[in-house]
């Protein structure tokens, strides 16, 4: 196959599974003999594949008995798994009712508080002792009277103020 031969691969596997070629496939068969037989080629193969495939799937049938032994199978894991449920389901009606049992003792053992007393628990929060505006921060005017960093509590008149 020359170079010039080969972009026309595609197009011949296409025309020999088909039988048709496409016009410019057809009008490059006129004029090349290696394309025209491998196209000849190709199709014989494809001709001897079709006349095997009856063979290959006539074997592929399943046993007389192939239906009656997958009933049989089917229905015995049924029923073991019949045998597996009730335990299981007994197990999950005791535990339901152990959780309910349970959640109706918590309840009843719950205390429940009244308005009166819930206003009152609120207000004794909220009691202050009478110490404890001895806490506070001092009023402001206090804070202002106070000496600065680095002055003196006491105030001394210095030279200026004795010379006026």
């Amino acid at each position: 196959m020359t170079t010039d031969c080969k972009k026309w691969h595609d197009a011949l596997l296409d025309a020999a599974l088909t039988g048709i070629p496409e016009n410019e496939l057809g009008r490059h068969l006129s004029g090349c003999s290696r394309c025209t037989q491998q196209l000849t080629e190709l199709r014989s193969k494809r001709e001897r594949m079709d006349a095997l495939l009856p063979l290959v799937v006539q074997g592929n049938e399943p046993s007389p008995g192939f239906r009656a032994r997958v009933v049989a199978a089917a229905s015995e894991k049924d029923q073991k798994h019949r045998r597996r449920f009730w335990p299981l389901a007994a197990a999950a009606a005791v535990l339901v009712a152990a959780l309910g049992i349970g959640i109706g003792q918590l309840e009843r053992s719950r205390t429940y508080i009244s308005a009166n007393e819930h206003v009152a628990a609120q207000k004794l929060a909220e009691w202050r002792a009478p110490t404890d505006v001895l806490l506070e921060a001092p009023a402001p005017e206090t804070q202002e009277a106070l000496p600065k960093l680095g002055e003196s509590y006491f105030q001394v008149p210095t030279n200026k103020d004795w010379e006026e």
